[in-house]
């Protein structure tokens, strides 16, 4: 499976035993204060999300990276992985950080790092990420990776595409 490294980062696909920080960074409600319903409840949904992420990477070869700031401590997740939007296949982009981690450049290190990895593989997919509109960091963020703003009314919040 592909390992990705970067100026300050590591990034790999999910393993098992990512659960506790899974859970630590999708539990936080400042991690989700845009959308605090959707926080993770309990442990259960992290073996749950983990199990995806590891299903995608197995059946696609593609999917979210666990981020690493050495010497192995996790602050995030970033990658991207086959969706559909509006009828066109795509990289859905994604990426959630520790809100201790938030503010420093690593997001847009890590996700940077996955979007040209993934865009080398599948040059043919667009890149898009969907994002709450009260999320004004997230959105700046996707802009600053050359996202641009292409539908503001997506069921699921604006619809950055690349």
């Amino acid at each position: 499976m592909t390992s990705l490294t970067t100026e300050r980062l590591a990034l790999r696909p999910p393993h098992d035993g990512d659960e506790d920080a899974v859970f630590s960074i999708h539990s936080d409600p400042r991690t989700y204060q845009h959308r605090p319903e959707l926080a993770m409840k309990n442990r259960d949904e992290a073996f749950e999300l983990l199990a995806a992420w590891q299903r995608n990477w197995a059946e696609d070869g593609i999917g979210y990276f666990v981020v690493f700031r050495e010497p192995a401590e996790i602050i995030g997740f970033t990658g991207l992985r086959f969706s559909e939007e509006q009828g066109q296949k795509v990289l859905n982009l994604y990426y959630r950080f520790a809100p201790e981690a938030q503010g420093r450049g690593y997001a847009a290190e890590a996700a940077a790092a996955a979007i040209d990895w993934a865009r080398q593989t599948h040059p043919e997919r667009p890149v898009v990420a969907i994002i709450d509109p009260s999320n004004a960091p997230s959105a700046r963020l996707a802009e600053k990776l050359g996202l641009h703003l292409q539908t503001a009314d997506h069921e699921q919040g604006h619809l950055y595409r690349r």
